[in-house]
């Protein structure tokens, strides 16, 4: 009776607190709640984890939302593997797994899902979803793990193929599937689980054609050199330590043996020879592109001519490409030209031949229509034939590093360079007195001058190369080179040193850019421990990185599997160096080899960048949902 007397004045008060709350709070959308970053779990599964006996061919696996299946056929990685790729489908929550074959009698089967099962909305992966079981009556529970790496660059493999085989034949790995498979994650890792008792080798391939196998020439390799041999101990230990019980309690934990595998994998240097162009360029200028180096067996001869000294050949560093100057302008005039080419091969028993090939080169001018072949023609009549010269390609800008040589790069081949009419002095002085600087020709560079000199620090230079000073197997010559320039000053730059100890081989170290590439700048030499510096550095970002140069031949080498040869090791400095104008660095490195081959190459200042801009969008998102959330009281108007 005494509610029923007061509901009047309930009411009232309900619609006077709405009216209040209306005209004070500020007016927004709501937000929906907050994003779900939550993945779906699996409800149960058919057959179950760890399920024996299991006869069927369709895998059945329900979860708590509707699934994303987009990534899963490319991503699941069923071990042993199936000769047909199974269908995957859904029925509502349920993810249906059908395979296309019967499954072998008594045999473990895993089937690692990885990442790619996910909800439909948000995307969210379930980490790592696996299920195991056994057609049989023994659910096998041994395990290999490990990490694979690029052998030059340390930098992990994702979705690199990882094999097991018991066939324990060198050949194995080129024809026979293997009894287990793994992918690697994006972090290089991979794990073997639930595999049978037995001596095993383990390799990893990337595996371009998708086939388990491994093809020589076009598959990197990696492979341990060892049986791998897998095993499981209980490793127990005594609790007295519990109230209540007589006896002591056996603790432990499970021991699987062996320790993970650190791989690396390589591609291997395989001989396997053949002309991938050949392309006359211009009249006098062929270039001819192989696969592998012809450097000692490579030779050009006209055929139905008798000629000699009509050509020149410039090879590249690695000696597959050439490029073939036809110095006989009687010969380049011609627009076809039969040639024969000879060149090293490989029979079908491995051992090397030459191979001949005949080609027609033809070359012909870029055709000109008549009327602009006529206004060609009248400018030439009233202009006087002009001289027709070269220009030199050059590094002369106008400030020169402090430890640089000048460089003179001809468009042409030469035959002849006289120095004595190139002239360096220093810019202001009127009388223009010759400084002594060392002339050379660079070996290795075709074409290539350099000019040594010990520049002065923010000095100013000029140098002068006179007209005809270079002539070339054409009869043409140089045109009149001048430039002036200004060395940069010594404070610009900065220095790294390292004090190297543990050095047990001959060693190379590089000085890199701070890139995705990794472009070597600089690089050095040395075998014992001590101090190499490097320096003349312009300030900013560099990788170091060193390789094992075991055969101590200057340069990296890959491995090679039929020799069971692995690839050189590397290793770089475990961060990003930034340095600063007028400065030595100064690092410590012990050289003693790192069997995980781990690279973790860290750019503190970048880090600490993007945890800024992190929370800095934190913040602004925080803000801006509070601004727009139904609940923000306001000022009372």
């Amino acid at each position: 009776m005494k509610i029923r007397g007061k509901f009047p004045l309930i009411v009232v008060a309900a619609l006077a607190w709405v009216v209040i709350i209306s005209s004070c709070a500020n007016i927004g959308m709501p937000t929906g709640g907050p994003k779900d970053s939550i993945p779906p779990f699996l409800v149960n599964s058919d057959p179950e984890y760890g399920e024996l006996n299991f006869k069927g061919t369709n895998m059945k696996l329900t979860f708590s939302e509707y699934l994303n299946t987009d990534q899963i056929s490319e991503s699941l990685v069923i071990s042993p593997p199936l000769q047909k790729k199974p269908t995957i489908r859904t029925k509502s929550k349920t993810l249906i797994v059908q395979l296309n074959e019967k499954l072998a009698d008594s045999t473990t089967y895993s089937m690692d899902f990885k990442n790619s099962v996910m909800d439909n909305n948000e995307k969210n992966p379930i980490k790592n979803l696996r299920l195991t079981f056994s057609t049989g009556n023994v659910l096998d529970s041994l395990r290999v793990a490990g990490r694979l790496v690029n052998a030059f660059s340390l930098e992990p493999l994702e979705k690199g193929l990882v094999l097991l085989h018991s066939n324990l034949n060198d050949t194995a790995v080129y024809k026979v599937r293997p009894n287990y498979i793994a992918k690697t994650d994006a972090n290089g890792l991979f794990l073997f689980d639930n595999i049978a008792p037995g001596k095993y080798h383990l390799f990893a391939i990337n595996d371009l054609n998708s086939d388990l196998f491994y093809d020589e020439g076009s598959d990197e390799i990696a492979f341990v050199d060892s049986v791998v041999i897998p095993t499981v101990e209980f490793h127990e230990s005594l609790d007295t330590m519990v109230e209540g019980v007589d006896s002591m309690l056996i603790l432990g934990h499970l021991h699987f043996s062996p320790d993970p595998f650190y791989m690396r994998y390589f591609m291997e240097d395989v001989f396997e020879q053949y002309m991938e162009s050949a392309e006359r360029e211009t009249r006098n200028k062929c270039l001819f592109l192989f696969n592998e180096s012809v450097r000692d067996s490579f030779s050009v001869k006209l055929v139905n001519a008798e000629s000699d000294d009509w050509q020149l050949f410039e090879y590249n560093e690695n000696a597959d490409s050439i490029v073939m100057w036809i110095s006989d302008t009687t010969i380049a005039n011609q627009d076809s030209l039969y040639m024969e080419l000879s060149y090293s091969m490989l029979d079908t028993a491995n051992e090397k031949y030459i191979k001949r090939d005949t080609m027609l080169m033809r070359y012909s001018e870029r055709k000109l229509d008549s009327k602009k072949k006529d206004r060609k023609r009248e400018k030439e009549e009233e202009m006087p034939e002009p001289v027709i010269q070269f220009d030199w390609q050059n590094n002369i800008s106008s400030t020169v590093e402090l430890n640089s040589n000048l460089k003179l790069v001809a468009p042409e081949p030469v035959t002849s360079f006289d120095s004595t009419k190139i002239l360096l002095y220093l810019t202001e002085d009127t009388l223009k007195t010759p400084l002594n600087f060392t002339f050379k020709k660079n070996e290795a560079a075709y074409r290539s001058y350099s000019i040594q000199y010990k520049w002065e620090p923010e000095e100013n230079y000029s140098i002068s190369i006179d007209s005809a000073a270079c002539v070339n197997i054409f009869g043409i010559t140089s045109r009149k080179l001048n430039k002036n320039f200004k060395v940069r000053e010594a404070d610009y730059y900065g220095a790294l040193n390292f004090d190297f100890s543990n050095v047990e081989m001959p060693m190379l170290v590089q000085l890199l850019k701070n890139n995705d590439e990794e472009d070597v700048l600089r690089e050095i030499s040395f075998d014992k421990d001590g101090s190499v510096e490097f320096n003349f550095l312009a300030p900013g970002k560099y990788k170091v990185k060193v390789i094992y140069d075991k055969n101590g031949n200057g340069e990296w080498d890959t491995g090679n599997y039929k020799d069971k040869i692995q690839p050189e090791r590397v290793a770089y400095v475990p961060s990003v160096i930034k340095l600063r104008s007028n400065w030595t660095e100064k690092h410590k490195w012990d050289l003693t080899p790192d069997n995980t081959f781990d690279k973790d190459v860290r750019d503190e200042e970048l880090e600490e960048q993007k945890r800024k801009e992190a929370a800095e969008k934190a913040r602004k998102e925080k803000q801006k949902e509070q601004k727009t959330s139904p609940f923000r009281s306001g000022n009372n108007e």
